[in-house]
């Protein structure tokens, strides 16, 4: 189980990331991998499998709370750094590439804004934050790889977007991100602390995207 849980999201982001920047498909076609790659798989081939980090009875009232001020403590660090690093980001280079290779315009995005804020961000705790850290449960490598393999995963999205430093800088700040979440759910026991942190850093960067596309 143990090579299968280090193959299998390597061959997922593989996946994706050749979709991402190899095909030339609409934002639904990569939802749709996305859905089957990271949530309907690994549902239907471990559906046995007692998915402890779901339970919604475990939620600690301490841990939620905390997850609530680091996700604010996040949208003003995410919103700083947009406003520090504005001049190195061609925001035309990359309000073309949303509009053109992954078909995300003005008129579209808000709706798509609600799949990244709910749906997206639940995809990912559930694979990377649950799926991941419960298959290597007993392992050392649950510190590291869950969160390794979310950081890395994301270069398929930053890839045509940002000059090299700051992509290894944003890839290095999700790997910490994630690690961070990681702990605040051993707390917890399950992944809705994390989840209220990846919504919240959505939201910064979706106001990001409110700034380029409407203001």
């Amino acid at each position: 189980m143990k090579k299968w849980s280090i193959l299998f999201p390597i061959i997922c982001i593989a996946i994706l990331l050749w979709i991402e920047q190899g095909l030339e498909v609409s934002y639904m076609w990569k939802t749709a991998a996305k859905v089957l790659l990271f949530f309907a798989i690994p549902f239907f081939f471990l559906k046995a499998t007692t998915f402890q980090f779901l339970h919604v009875k475990k939620i600690q009232k301490k841990s939620m709370m905390l997850a609530l001020g680091l996700g604010i403590v996040i949208i003003l660090t995410i919103l700083g750094a947009f406003i520090l690093l504005m001049d190195s980001i061609d925001l035309n280079a990359l309000q073309l590439d949303l509009e053109t290779r992954v078909g995300v315009t003005a008129s579209v995005f808000p709706f798509v804004a609600l799949y990244i804020l709910f749906g997206n961000s639940f995809l990912e705790e559930y694979f990377f934050r649950g799926l991941l850290v419960e298959l290597l449960r007993g392992s050392k490598l649950k510190w590291f790889l869950p969160s390794f393999f979310f950081a890395i995963y994301h270069v398929a999205i930053f890839l045509p977007w940002f000059e090299w430093p700051i992509l290894v800088l944003a890839v290095f700040g999700l790997w910490i991100g994630g690690l961070i979440f990681q702990w605040l759910n051993e707390k917890s026991g399950t992944i809705f602390p994390s989840w209220i942190i990846h919504m919240c850093a959505d939201i910064g960067v979706l106001l990001i995207g409110v700034y380029m596309f409407y203001l």
